[in-house]
């Protein structure tokens, strides 16, 4: 014997007076949807701003590194590490 445990959950909102509340009507979803829609361009425009905003600092930072270590830069090009530098190429034969 099988038994089918199935529970209903009933989700009453009450409004001010302690009555059931009526679910919006047509007016009340267009509002919302409206209000949706806004809330989701200001968002929308928020975030590219802090975007901007983020890009503008990030290349602040590396424009100020570059402009710091420009000297040192210039050194290493004038004079390597380790006074000579020796390039070549190698090739190994299998006999």
């Amino acid at each position: 014997m099988q038994q089918d445990y199935r529970r209903r959950i009933r989700v009453v909102i009450n409004n001010s007076q302690g009555e059931p509340a009526q679910p919006p009507g047509l007016l009340g979803k267009l509002v919302g949807a409206v209000v949706g829609a806004i809330v989701l361009v200001i968002a929308f425009m928020f975030s590219v701003v802090a975007l901007a905003v983020v890009s503008v600092i990030v290349l602040i930072i590396i424009g100020y590194l570059w402009w710091k270590t420009r000297d040192l830069r210039r050194q290493m090009r004038e004079h390597p590490p380790g006074g000579r530098v020796i390039d070549g190429d190698t090739i190994r034969d299998r006999h």
